[in-house]
């Protein structure tokens, strides 16, 4: 997980895990309530599909790479 040692992802996932869960509980049901409600079935696929895009690009959003990681790989890569 980035780099990581085991206790900074343990303290990480400490840290994001409730919210996250709980942003995804808000965020899901709803979505697979209006899907099976009002979607045809050979559509419901695509719309997970393309809500689960949404949802990547969310997360990603919420919690982007540290900042000084991104640093080092990038000196690392200029440096080979």
């Amino acid at each position: 997980m980035q780099g990581m040692n085991a206790t900074q992802i343990y303290d990480r996932i400490a840290s994001v895990l409730w919210d996250t869960q709980v942003a995804q509980w808000a965020f899901w049901i709803p979505v697979q309530l209006l899907n099976f409600q009002f979607v045809p079935v050979r559509h419901q696929l695509n719309v997970v599909l393309l809500t689960n895009f949404a949802w990547t690009a969310l997360l990603s959003a919420w919690y982007p790479p540290e900042e000084e990681k991104v640093e080092e790989e990038s000196n690392d890569t200029m440096n080979k």
